[in-house]
């Protein structure tokens, strides 16, 4: 039976207070400070033995992380055991640094991963397990203003010396939730399957309520779903990984007749870090052995809440199975009516140029709707990059009514059985497309084998309803994926993207024959079901054409007045800008000046130079008005050559256009800073320095206020030192 462990008490004091004030002197993100001294502090009276690493030396943060590493007992038989690595912000990156805490507050993840070492401590464990409290994970810049993230978990990766058989849960919860959520992959890539199914049996024998992020590994194997970015770099590794968060929405499971089901509980209680602590450490001595046999081409199947998973083995033998059922059935089918068959492909054979013709010009509709959609966005000043799920639907649907505009015209030829060529053309497509699926990647065939069903019974049936709803149920089964990807669109779902969107609306003539290869089966069936019906004969084929063109015309028309109105609405519901601004300061002569009335300057540069031997040392002080977010400091010469580094206290690197030296600092900086950097005696050139700032100030930015949240101001300075002789 688990024992939930104490309640770790809070205590604060003098020192406490005192400690926050200096940190909010010295300018650091004072929250996250406030809670590595609370941390430490409870882990010295419980006699826990840590390790402090600071981040600057390594990654240019001002933060540092804890690190506890527990003793364990492994089997003797075994060469290496794994080690579990409990990963948890001090801020956290997601929820936006957990604000709203109280002063010394600590979040629900560091409580947790509290109790954790509490319970290990006393009940030991079968593997190695390296609790981290990681510092300087979250940024408070905006996406494209930030250079490093995640310094923290940076530094992680650089303690472990077997990432095969390291295993990272991040927790990165910040109040007690009611339910956890699991986010199993990123980047393109996926965990494997025994990590996450060794932890869904312990959270289901416990009772723990929680749901799975994605359960499609098809959105994050074609990158449509990004992911966490902890995960997309832990796994880039080589190492196994877990993401875990909270959620306020709870889901208890009922019983039916035919199974459980999760629904929402009106419940408002939430989950202790104790009895979490238990279950996590039951999750801990589960995992042993698990990176022996490593799946990462399983499928997940969530059925009234309850999560199944197919491993990769189970696929094949599934798949094979399907395969040979579908032959089967279509090798009795061919011995039963031989002389339909015969008479069918000699057809096929025959008029196979049609749907040729029907799979160029829908690649020619494709080019031609985006086109369109490209003029109408540049009449209404729309950025080309903008990509959303509307405009793209918009594009599939004038192409579709394109191509539909075509069939009319097949009136005019005498074409025998033209049901059944639409048919055998569809099944045709689909099979090519679940063997090139299977050849790729084993989990998409979960998709296709499903589309391949359908499209042959659309193909079987000479019923033009069933026709109808064969040809439909495709998409309204992929209907749940569009639902995920327009929830990601909308930031429903953290960490997703529209790359469906801009997939859609690429003006690349190999994509739009890609998409015309997936849906041309889908009109095919259609069209299949429109030749079965038995309409009344007209008396020309001219009058029959004119009726089926006349609708798809207006349909056509329709749409695009549809599509100039959206764009019309999508223009002026765009978003402003983000505000960006920038100051450049010029170099003053002396300090006496920089510090006259109303002109001093907002960034001051002071730079020594001690020379010895062949080397010179330079001592760099940087001071801004205000609170500046992040410093920047780049080293460019004179003459264009790059100096040697020799030693330098923070991280460098080459600049994009490597013409200078960028030196690597993280958010939040000491104001002022204060750094050395040794360089070759003989060179000479200049320190360009930017502060930026992502709170507005007006003693600093003259301007009026800005209207959004998203503003950053860069002030600019360039200082030159000269050559020592």
């Amino acid at each position: 039976m688990l024992k939930p462990v104490a309640v770790i008490p809070r205590r604060f004091g003098l020192t406490v207070l005192f400690f926050l004030c200096c940190w909010f002197a010295a300018g650091i993100d004072a929250q996250e400070a406030l809670r590595k001294h609370t941390l430490i502090t409870l882990l010295k009276e419980r006699q826990i033995p840590f390790e402090e690493r600071s981040l600057f030396a390594g990654y240019g943060g001002f933060g540092s992380s804890v690190h506890v590493a527990l003793p364990h007992s492994p089997y003797p038989e075994a060469e290496a055991v794994e080690t579990l690595v409990l990963g948890i912000p001090l801020s956290g990156h997601e929820a936006g640094g957990y604000p709203g805490d109280l002063p010394g507050e600590l979040p629900f993840g560091v409580e947790l991963g509290l109790a954790f070492i509490e319970y290990i401590r006393g009940h030991g464990s079968d593997i190695a397990i390296r609790v981290a409290f990681l510092g300087d994970e979250v940024s408070q810049l905006p996406r494209d203003e930030r250079k490093v993230s995640h310094l923290g978990l940076e530094d992680l990766y650089a303690t472990v010396d077997n990432p095969e058989r390291t295993l990272l849960v991040y927790l990165d919860i910040d109040q007690a939730p009611q339910s956890l959520v699991v986010h199993h992959g990123g980047g393109a890539q996926i965990a494997a399957l025994t990590l996450l199914e060794t932890l869904v049996k312990v959270w289901d024998s416990r009772q723990i309520p929680y749901s799975l992020a994605v359960t499609f590994n098809e959105l994050y194997r074609l990158n449509l779903v990004e992911g966490p970015e902890v995960m997309s770099r832990t796994l880039k590794q080589d190492m196994q990984a877990l993401y875990i968060t909270g959620s306020s929405a709870r889901k208890v499971r009922i019983s039916l007749p035919f199974g459980t089901r999760e629904v929402f509980s009106k419940d408002d209680s939430v989950l202790s870090h104790p009895y979490l602590a238990a279950v996590l450490a039951e999750y801990a001595n589960s995992v042993h052995g698990v990176t022996e046999n490593l799946d990462y081409h399983y499928i997940i199947i969530n059925c009234l809440g309850n999560y199944f998973f197919i491993s990769e083995g189970l696929t094949v033998i599934l798949f094979m199975l399907v395969m040979g059922a579908f032959f089967f059935l279509f090798l009795v089918y061919s011995l039963l009516y031989r002389k339909l068959v015969l008479v069918q492909w000699r057809i096929f054979i025959r008029y196979c140029w049609i749907p040729l013709i029907f799979l160029a010009f829908l690649v020619i509709a494709l080019e031609t709707a985006g086109a369109v959609i490209s003029l109408v966005a540049k009449h209404y000043n729309l950025p080309l990059s903008l990509a959303d799920y509307g405009r793209a639907g918009f594009k599939l649907a004038l192409a579709l009514l394109f191509l539909s505009a075509l069939f009319p015209l097949l009136d005019f030829l005498n074409i025998p059985r033209k049901a059944n060529l639409y048919g055998n053309t569809a099944v045709i497509l689909v099979s090519l497309g679940v063997f090139i699926a299977a050849g790729l990647n084993i989990t998409f065939i979960s998709v296709f084998v499903w589309v391949l069903l359908f499209t042959f019974l659309g193909a079987v049936i000479q019923i033009p309803v069933l026709v109808y709803l064969c040809a439909l149920i495709t998409p309204l089964r992929a209907l749940g994926l569009v639902v995920l990807l327009l929830q990601s669109a909308t930031g429903k779902l953290p960490f997703a993207s529209g790359k469906l969107a801009a997939l859609f609306l690429t003006e690349n003539w190999v994509i739009s024959l890609y998409l015309a290869i997936i849906t041309l089966p889908f009109m095919l069936i259609l069209e299949r079901g429109v030749a079965l019906l038995k309409r009344p004969r007209q008396k020309t084929k001219l009058f029959r054409f004119l009726q089926r063109l006349i609708p798809y015309l207006a349909l056509i028309s329709g749409t695009l007045g549809a599509l100039i109105f959206y764009t019309q609405c999508l223009g002026t519901q765009l978003p402003p800008a983000p505000v960006r601004r920038t100051i450049v300061e010029t170099a003053l002569d002396t300090q006496a000046a920089a510090e006259e009335g109303s002109d001093a300057p907002i960034l001051r540069i002071k730079s020594t130079t001690l020379p010895f031997l062949e080397r010179q040392t330079l001592r760099i002080t940087l001071e801004a008005q205000g609170t500046p977010r992040r410093f920047a400091l780049y080293l460019e010469p004179e003459a264009g050559t790059l100096p040697v580094i020799y030693a330098a206290a923070m991280p460098f690197e080459l600049n994009h256009e490597q013409n200078s030296i960028y030196f690597i600092l993280g958010e939040g900086p000491p104001n002022p800073f204060t750094t050395e950097i040794v360089l070759p005696r003989d060179f000479s050139g200049s320190l360009r320095v930017e502060a930026l700032y992502n709170f507005w100030d007006p003693a600093i930015d003259k301007l009026p206020p800005p209207e959004r949240d998203d503003y950053v101001l860069q002030v600019i300075k360039r200082v030159p030192f000269p050559r020592l002789t």
